[in-house]
């Protein structure tokens, strides 16, 4: 019995101690460390105290977290690098981070200097970062796992602390390597460390979970003219490649804002190798950073060449569509009178771009970037409409995206307007849809084809759009030559109005309260055909139902829609 008791008071200390949490569980808890050997570690039984990071440098979750995470307090003697490395000397899945020197617990997001998931070429998924520490300070190390919920990988391992000297002469914008024009420039990122800019709002060149250009190296181009430079490493290097232009006449390190042009995937170029186009000045100075896609690294060669810029089509901008019309079905079979274009050259506005419609395509379209041409068309009428999408002869691996616009800058409903888009991939020549839920009155709508260069190809195409009725109806000539669409709607104190014209008008608008009383008025003046945007201030209307009437003054013609105004 005795023997019984005591083996059960053992059993209970044993799983007591196996249960105890790290000494240094919690950031107030922090244990100092100094630059030196290998310090051994665990996380288990560990607790999540520290802040969440839902844009930090090292995403890799849907919150950011460093779960079940342990700390240390570093307090520099010296200024300089430090090196905090657990490549491949963790069992686990790790995530490390580290807080602005002279933070304080508890911590907040803004503390954060910098973290990293996975480094690039460590194995396990394990962690490495390099962080510029001042003498004197002293500085917070979050050491934790990944997960996408709590409590997230746990483990042990060592990790060391080591002053950082860089192999790579260039890793550091301040040590920019002076280059100009140059073919088969030989280069490496390997071991290169980031010191560049978060670029977080920019999907186009840093989508896909990494907003940065890891493992950065540097250079520095004075333009010797005035032209179109491209900076290339398509199909030259044997990693992810990232390319990003900074200036002009801008100094080290260079800000988010003062990024000048980027690429990640170029258009053409296999394993995500790159391709940037930008204009120069002669005599202004550009820094140029390239590195790699979520810690990637490798070596190869560039090239920096003057180029005759391309000419895009000419549709290529929203604000110029191409005419577009619609045939008969007998039209169509014959392949008679088709709309041609092509998406070769067009230009790509990452500023204002909409990214295709995933509940259309259902493909991962919101990243990279794209090139597309513009088409308007009206409906005459007609409440159904087919319409076909054939790839040229010549562009037999090309891809495109068919989506309808109510305006530039909106996309049609696809749960009012069933089957308004098409998709066509590499290995598909051709396809159709049919349009329906299109009102009754004659409508003008936006057609935009558009190829995502970052994994596709651009090309030639041609289109049918194929209606019963194919000519305006009679009777409509004194209707408003266009559509007026307002947003938001309900408005707040502005209100957007976006008219799409058919043809040239002399247009004013009204807006009469419930009442039938004018409360405001503006004479637009002579537009051409195409699209236009206004905002007008409606902050000193009460809220309630508004109709807005757009007038063609040479005609008279009118069109009247209604809009609710909220209150304030």
């Amino acid at each position: 019995m005795r023997k019984t008791l005591l083996l059960l008071l053992f059993t209970g200390i044993s799983q007591w101690l196996g249960a105890q949490t790290p000494a240094n569980d919690s950031c107030t808890q922090a244990i100092d460390i100094s630059l030196g050997g290998s310090i051994s570690f665990s996380t288990a039984n560990a607790n999540t105290d520290g802040p969440l990071h839902l844009n930090s440098p090292c995403p890799s979750s849907s919150n950011d977290s460093l779960f079940s995470d342990i700390w240390y307090r570093y307090t520099a003697t010296t200024s300089g690098l430090v090196d905090w490395t657990l490549c491949g000397t963790a069992d686990f899945d790790t995530k490390i981070a580290v807080y602005k020197g002279g933070a304080i617990c508890p911590l907040t997001d803004d503390d954060l200097l910098t973290c990293n998931d996975d480094f690039g070429t460590c194995i396990g998924n394990t962690s490495r970062l390099i962080f510029q520490a001042e003498a004197g300070q002293s500085y917070l190390l979050r050491l934790g796992g990944w997960g996408e919920t709590a409590p997230g990988e746990t483990g042990s391992g060592t990790f060391t602390l080591q002053a950082f000297t860089s192999a790579v002469p260039n890793d550091f914008c301040a040590q920019a390597i002076p280059i100009s024009f140059v073919e088969d420039y030989p280069f490496t990122n390997v071991d290169a460390t980031t010191d560049g800019p978060l670029q977080p709002n920019n999907s186009a060149c840093f989508g896909f979970g990494d907003p940065n250009v890891q493992g950065d190296v540097w250079y520095s181009f004075t333009a010797p003219v005035t032209g179109t430079v491209e900076w290339s490493t398509c199909d030259q290097i044997n990693f992810d490649s990232r390319l990003a232009v900074y200036g002009p006449d801008v100094s080290c390190t260079p800000t988010g804002d003062q990024l000048y042009a980027c690429n990640d995937d170029g258009s053409g170029c296999s394993n995500y190798t790159s391709r940037v186009v930008f204009d120069v000045q002669e005599g202004e100075t550009y820094l140029l950073r390239l590195g790699g896609y979520a810690g990637e690294q490798g070596l190869g060669t560039f090239d920096l060449v003057e180029i005759v810029p391309p000419v895009p089509p000419a549709n290529d901008l929203c604000t110029s569509p191409d005419s577009a019309w619609i045939v008969t079905a007998d039209q169509a079979d014959d392949f008679d009178n088709p709309i041609l274009g092509t998406t070769v050259n067009g230009t790509f506005d990452q500023d204002n771009f909409l990214y295709p419609n995933a509940q259309c395509f259902g493909t991962n379209t919101a990243g990279g970037e794209f090139s597309d041409v513009w088409y308007w068309f009206n409906t005459y009428g007609n409440e159904q409409l087919e319409m076909r999408l054939f790839k040229g002869n010549e562009s037999p691996s090309a891809s495109f995206y068919l989506e309808m616009f109510n305006a530039c800058d909106m996309q049609v409903d696809t749960n009012v307007l069933f089957g308004s888009c098409i998709y066509l991939d590499e290995a598909t020549a051709a396809g159709g849809t049919i349009v329906t839920g299109l009102p009754a009155e004659p409508t003008l709508y936006l057609l935009r084809v558009t190829t995502r260069l970052t994994t596709q190809l651009p090309g030639d195409f041609f289109l049918f759009i194929i209606g019963e009725i194919t000519e305006p109806p009679v009777g409509v000539v004194e209707v408003f030559p266009g559509t007026t669409l307002v947003s938001p709607n309900p408005a707040g104190d502005r209100l957007g109005l976006q008219l799409m014209l058919e043809q040239p008008s002399v247009t004013s608008i009204q807006v009469f309260n419930p009442l039938g009383q004018q409360v405001m008025r503006e004479d637009l003046g002579k537009l051409g055909s195409g699209p236009h945007h206004f905002n007008f201030d409606i902050g000193k209307l009460s809220a309630g139902v508004y109709h807005l009437l757009t007038r063609d003054a040479d005609t008279g013609a009118v069109q009247m829609i209604k809009f609710l105004k909220t209150g304030r």
